[in-house]
């Protein structure tokens, strides 16, 4: 299992300088990385507080600079919005500034009112989608680029800037119920991305069973499927800060309701905090997610993955502007006091997920 750092880079705090979300959340890659993190992964939305990263291409080619080993992540570029030759050289230049560190998350995005903005129809999101998948897959195996399709036209185009990979990681995120992307992903070898926080064990579980189906649809063997999931991540032995973590992610929760049910209120780019229907209590929080002690996360995150298998673990935990220095603190006691503890229960994180087997093999 590899551990990333998921970066949405929220705003809750209306005094905060976008300027200082940034340089925080470049700390923040920057620890992860000297911790022994995997990979830093950037986000794209538009339009509100919610995020302040509408360019998750961007993000990552500005981290590989101020990077040297962990992989720089797009979670996700939401094709859709893009004029597909021009997003193909962006990917092609974080690949070659970052030494070959791009991993490449793709979505079709689901927020109404940022389609809305766009001048484009959510409607037809999956569609544009697929044509973007595509495209990026011929640019990445020819040397040049032709299609023509519903949504995307190109005329024979060679690009002077190639990425460095001959193909990076894929990760899809979202479309999960639609069988027929869900066949594709397994097919090609991709990696779905699944937002497990804040969801009940049952829902996840059922996600990852209608993945399994389409690998073995396609003649895929699901037992060595990739499976990477995200959680919202906080560790801390005081009570007042895991309850206020607490309320910190019950505030994106709430915000990702609201754009998907399309109730969301704004002032400007400023969203309105609205509470779910039926949404958990604080307490709900703390007793299901990776909030709280190490030795309380470990147990959970050791649980979790003894039922799913994930190949990949997103952290969220700069969740809805928590402060910095608690981020920082946070980080650095994942990695000394709880993932110690994961990889002992399974003989080291590289025995979680598919595979495992192969590798306690090797080892004996």
């Amino acid at each position: 299992m590899q551990i990333g750092l998921f970066n949405l880079l929220t705003k809750r705090d209306p005094s905060k300088a976008t300027r200082e979300i940034y340089s925080e959340m470049r700390d923040q890659v920057r620890l992860a990385e000297e911790v022994g993190f995997d990979a830093a992964w950037f986000t794209e939305h538009h339009f509100s507080n919610y995020c302040h990263s509408p360019s998750p291409l961007t993000m990552a080619t500005w981290m590989a600079g101020q990077t040297s080993r962990i992989k720089l992540g797009t979670a996700v570029v939401v094709t859709p919005f893009y004029e597909p030759l021009r997003m193909l050289e962006d990917i092609a230049v974080l690949d070659q500034l970052s030494d070959g560190r791009l991993l490449l998350g793709l979505g079709s995005g689901y927020q109404r009112y940022e389609f809305h903005k766009f001048g484009l129809d959510l409607d037809e999101s999956r569609e544009h989608f697929l044509e973007s998948l595509d495209v990026i897959e011929q640019f990445f195996r020819n040397d040049s680029v032709a299609y023509e399709g519903r949504h995307i036209r190109i005329p024979e185009t060679y690009s002077s800037v190639r990425p460095l990979q001959s193909m990076p990681e894929i990760f899809i995120a979202g479309l999960v119920r639609d069988s027929k992307t869900q066949q594709r992903v397994a097919r090609s070898g991709y990696t779905a991305l699944n937002s497990a926080g804040g969801m009940p064990m049952e829902v996840v579980l059922q996600n990852r069973s209608i993945i399994e189906a389409a690998h073995r649809a396609v003649g895929r063997d699901p037992r060595r499927m990739p499976f990477a999931m995200q959680q919202y991540i906080h560790i801390t032995d005081r009570p007042e800060e895991a309850r206020d973590a607490a309320d910190h992610m019950r505030f994106v929760r709430r915000i990702v309701a609201a754009m998907r049910g399309g109730y969301v209120e704004l002032d400007g780019a400023w969203l309105r905090e609205q509470p779910m229907e039926g949404e958990p209590t604080i307490e709900d929080i703390l007793a299901t997610t990776y909030i709280g002690s190490p030795n309380e996360v470990a147990e959970r995150m050791i649980e979790q993955a003894e039922a799913l298998r994930p190949t990949h673990l997103s952290c969220f935990m700069a969740m809805g502007g928590l402060p910095g220095k608690r981020v920082m603190r946070s980080i650095e006691r994942l990695a000394g006091e709880v993932l110690p503890q994961v990889a002992a229960h399974f003989g080291g994180l590289e025995r979680i997920g598919p595979g495992a087997e192969e590798v306690a093999s090797a080892a004996e």
